[in-house]
């Protein structure tokens, strides 16, 4: 009674081991036929480059926020926590020399996008200079972000530029009206349920939430002002909320300089005063976990972050 159990106990054990083998070989064909190259040191991969100094790469892709996603963040997201931990670690590695932070956001939460302006700033301020570098979008609190490099790089057709703040109010009184629904509240102060969807907004409470919309608004017209070196007026005049191009930002002094990866990295050896570096990038789950993305980027989770309204840097469609 027992044979059959071993017989089938075997069967597994071989698929297991065949199953392990094809993954290695697909991970190490796959690192062949892309060019990657196999990680040195924990954690990260070589992009290019050769020697003992790093410059070190951090993308930033998705909407901003602390954790990583909202309820409805249904593409790529930013989470702040991880990119601090990243930026971090850069700046602990004697090794690593410069950072490009690569960019393609619309921006996101006022509060996750100034802690990454702010932890560029201390890698700065740890001798280590950094590199923004914009692809396709790269806009309000994206922008916030870059404002805080040495040198901005981006693509001519990138979409950058909204700088502003906004926060969005949803108004359900007529839906719900329709399917009949009601609430009651029950509240300890005339504003604690300011922003409710089953009411319009009071002047008063509409002369609140502006207030906070204009508190934000200054400081991220004086995190541009200084970060560019610009008279606050004029960055008043480039900071209506519109959307510029990677050309047009550089010709209106938002950004230092055109081009792809390759510029970046450029700007980054100049700046940090070396010849050559290898470009890394930190990985998580190993060597074939990098090349296959086994893990994948726990940013990009659908957490439960939510809250009745929040106050952003965001570029809306």
């Amino acid at each position: 009674m027992q044979r059959p159990a071993v017989w089938a106990a075997g069967v597994v054990l071989a698929l297991v081991a065949l199953l392990a083998a094809a993954l290695a070989g697909f991970g190490a064909g796959l690192a062949v036929g892309s060019g990657l190259r196999r990680p040195e040191g924990r954690g990260e991969r070589v992009l290019s480059g050769e020697g003992p100094d790093k410059v070190a790469l951090v993308r930033l892709v998705g909407a901003i926020s602390h954790e990583g996603a909202g309820w409805l963040s249904l593409g790529p997201t930013v989470s702040a926590r991880r990119v601090l931990d990243l930026l971090e670690r850069a700046r602990r590695d004697p090794a690593v020399k410069a950072v490009i932070v690569e960019l393609n956001t619309p921006g996101g939460s006022v509060v996750a996008s100034a802690r990454i302006h702010d932890k560029l700033a201390e890698l700065r301020r740890s001798g280590k200079p950094v590199v923004a570098l914009m692809t396709e979008v790269a806009a309000s609190g994206g922008y916030y972000v870059a404002a805080a490099a040495d040198r901005i790089v981006a693509d001519p057709s990138t979409l950058t530029g909204s700088i502003g703040v906004i926060v969005v109010l949803p108004n359900l009184q007529e839906f719900n009206r329709r399917i009949g629904l009601r609430t009651v509240v029950f509240k300890s102060g005339r504003f604690k349920d300011m922003g409710n969807p089953d009411r319009p907004l009071t002047p008063e409470e509409a002369a609140l939430f502006q207030g906070i919309v204009n508190e934000a608004y200054r400081r991220f017209v004086d995190v541009v002002a200084q970060g560019r070196r610009m008279e606050v007026p004029r960055v008043l005049q480039l900071a209506d909320g519109r959307v510029y191009t990677g050309a047009q930002a550089h010709r209106l002094g938002l950004v230092d300089a055109l081009g792809a990866l390759d510029r970046a990295m450029t700007e980054a050896l100049q700046l940090a005063r070396v010849r050559r570096a290898r470009l890394v990038e930190y990985v998580e789950g190993g060597f074939l976990g990098s090349l296959l993305n086994l893990r994948g980027d726990p940013s990009h989770r659908l957490a439960p972050d939510s809250q009745p309204f929040s106050v952003q840097y965001l570029m809306l469609p």
